[in-house]
C-alpha cells in the first residue's frame, strides 16, 4: 500500500509537471520526488509521455496511445484503478 505522501505526489503529478500548483505544493511534491525513487521514476515516465504527446501536436493523448499507456501503467502498478 502506498504511503500517503506517495499517493498525494502521484495524484498531483500532472499538475506538478505542468506547474499548475501553488508554489508551496510544487516545493513539497518536488522534495518528495527527490527523496522517493519509485515516485521519481513515475515522474520521469510521465514527463516522457507528456513530451511525446506534445511532439505529436496534441494536448491530449490519442485514445489508442492513452490505452497503451494505461495498460502499461496498470501492469507495473497494480494499485492503479481502472
Amino acid at each position: 500500500m502506498p504511503k500517503p505522501e506517495c499517493e498525494e505526489a502521484l495524484d498531483r503529478l500532472f499538475e506538478y509537471i505542468d506547474h499548475e500548483l501553488p508554489e508551496e505544493e510544487i516545493h513539497r511534491i518536488g522534495e518528495h520526488l527527490r527523496e522517493c525513487p519509485p515516485c521519481e521514476a513515475e515522474h520521469r515516465i510521465n514527463e516522457k509521455i507528456k513530451r511525446i504527446v506534445n511532439r505529436a501536436g496534441h494536448d491530449v493523448a490519442p485514445d489508442e496511445l492513452r490505452d497503451r499507456i494505461l495498460t502499461t501503467i496498470r501492469a507495473t502498478r497494480p494499485d492503479v484503478g481502472a
